[in-house]
């Protein structure tokens, strides 16, 4: 396909009609947060509780709603939403995961120190090399 016929079809960031109703449903119910497989929440969109639950992920992978986990349940919901029920359980929102692995960078330097990788393979290489 060339690029200009491809690029004529894009449609940018706009959202399906699926993703934008699931969207304006959660936005539209700000205090509430819906578990994943909600055959209720699948009803009242009037959508297949498979295409609901892909949605649900896209749009959360996607940053514009929320998810999180409570007693081994995923709940999904507005940005709002899942921000205030961290807030109620006293649950620390998560952190980008490059900042995660800086934090765990540090600590692990803090334990241990600066380690020498090029020495730790030489310790560990075989005779066979």
């Amino acid at each position: 396909m060339k690029v200009t016929e491809l690029a004529k079809h894009h449609r940018g960031s706009t959202l399906s009609p699926l993703k934008a109703k699931v969207l304006r449903y959660l936005e539209e119910h700000g205090d509430e947060v819906f578990p994943y497989r909600d055959g209720r929440l699948a009803r009242a969109l009037g959508v297949k509780l498979s295409a609901l639950n892909f949605t649900l992920w896209v749009l959360h992978r996607d940053g514009l709603i929320g998810k999180q986990e409570v007693n081994g349940k995923v709940y999904f919901g507005s940005l709002s939403a899942a921000a205030e029920l961290r807030a109620k359980l006293g649950i620390e929102a998560p952190r980008d995961p490059f900042e995660r692995a800086r934090v765990n960078l540090e600590h692990i330097r803090s334990q241990v120190g600066n380690i020498n990788t090029l020495e730790l393979l030489d310790a560990v290489r075989g005779p066979w090399e």
